[in-house]
């Protein structure tokens, strides 16, 4: 049985950008860093709470971003952080010149959310508050 979620996975383009981003920028703390294929596979840890980010780095290989996607289509479209200070965060994340795709304002569920990218254009989402659900009610 599934006890909890642990990580999820970013490509990145540029390993050191990456890291500077989730560590100096967003304030996570680095694990760890694992190597294979003789160093050109790089593979970093970043503790994100309650879960962890892991950063995958093909040493000499060309990538392309995924493209931007509708609302409507199927996948992962972005993952959340859960922050103290919605605003705070945004204008913290400004100041260090992040592009903001979203500006702060109060959701559904009582929450306050904000939107932002990481360097290779990665769809992150800033979280204050709980979430107030409505109770499910199967076939609704």
């Amino acid at each position: 049985m599934i006890k909890g979620f642990d990580h999820v996975t970013i490509t990145v383009s540029d390993l050191k950008r990456s890291i500077h981003f989730y560590r100096d920028i967003l304030g996570l703390k680095v694990r760890g860093m694992l190597t294979q294929n003789e160093g050109k596979f790089k593979l970093v840890y970043v503790d994100a709470g309650n879960a962890v980010i892991e950063l995958f780095h093909f040493e000499g290989e060309e990538g392309q971003p995924l493209l931007e996607t509708k609302n409507q289509d199927i996948g992962i479209k972005h993952f959340g952080f859960k922050v103290d200070n919605v605003d705070e965060f945004i204008k913290h994340l400004k100041e260090n010149n992040v592009e903001i795709t979203l500006e702060p304002f109060d959701a559904a569920g009582g929450v306050r959310i904000a939107f932002f990218k990481d360097p290779d254009g990665v769809l992150l989402e800033a979280v204050q508050g709980e979430l107030a659900l409505l109770p499910f009610k199967e076939g609704k």
